[in-house]
């Protein structure tokens, strides 16, 4: 089964951890101001779970796809 990382925006901080330990998942989305998962064929789990693991609000998670 496919995943993909998930983020509560609800109990996001906005700190950015996510976009700089994981860039190529994760981008700020200026038009509405929030965290959001970029689009992939594969997600890089080793760094996925990274930026789980650093975030403040623990609001990064799997939805399986």
């Amino acid at each position: 089964m496919a995943k993909k990382p998930c983020i509560d925006l609800g109990g996001c901080t906005d700190c950015d951890g996510c976009i700089e330990i994981c860039p190529q998942v994760f981008q700020r989305n200026e038009t509405i101001g929030y965290v959001e998962v970029i689009e992939l064929e594969e997600y890089p789990e080793e760094d996925v779970l990274e930026a789980m693991n650093i975030c403040p609000a623990d609001c990064i998670g799997w939805e399986y796809i």
